[in-house]
């Protein structure tokens, strides 16, 4: 059980998390290490199972990104994600029963070249036109409390992590599957 919650920018990105890891009973621990990490280009937050971040995060070498933003898409899609489930099936990670799609049960905010791509359950991804990202059971405590700020309107990196902190200390006070300390990180790329 997690928050996450992000802004998009023009050029960059911010995604926050908390650090309090826990069962469906509430039994929790702290996490030495952070929901968000940096593998090669990439910043990687994960909500859901740990087992599924552990892979993404630590497991596995993702491919070099295409250094001209308007290739992400396609790069993501064609690329990046189903190297990604390539890296889960090979971990037993992945379900698929027959005539069903593949997924796993994770939600990953992946940020590359400053753009976020919410990565869902069925290995699908959309951005949202409002440039605010959200996962976990303390997401929509942080939703509101962005939409309260108005924080897709953010001017810059530093105000958007003013608000994401605020965001996410609004959801450890409500969520009790989240928890201190909050962990913040910025990616810069280039504007579009």
């Amino acid at each position: 059980m997690t928050t996450l919650a992000a802004i998009q920018g023009d050029g960059w990105c911010v995604i926050g998390c908390d650090s309090r890891a826990s069962d469906e009973s509430g039994r929790h621990i702290a996490m030495a290490t952070h929901k968000i990490i940096e593998n090669g280009p990439y910043l990687i937050a994960g909500a859901g199972s740990s087992r599924g971040s552990n892979i993404i995060q630590f497991g596995w070498r993702p491919p070099k990104p295409p250094n001209m933003v308007h290739l992400l898409d396609e790069f993501m899609t064609k690329k990046f994600i189903p190297e990604m489930r390539k890296s889960f099936v090979e971990a037993g990670y992945d379900m698929k029963e027959d005539g069903h799609a593949a997924e796993h049960d994770s939600i990953f905010l992946v940020a590359v070249r400053g753009v976020i791509y919410p990565i869902f359950e069925d290995y699908s991804w959309d951005r949202d036109v409002n440039s605010i990202y959200y996962a976990g059971s303390g997401s929509n405590i942080a939703l509101g409390a962005l939409e309260a700020l108005n924080a897709s309107r953010a001017k810059n990196p530093k105000q958007a992590e003013e608000y994401i902190r605020k965001a996410i200390a609004a959801a450890i006070k409500w969520d009790i599957f989240s928890g201190e300390p909050i962990v913040v990180k910025t990616q810069i790329g280039v504007r579009t």
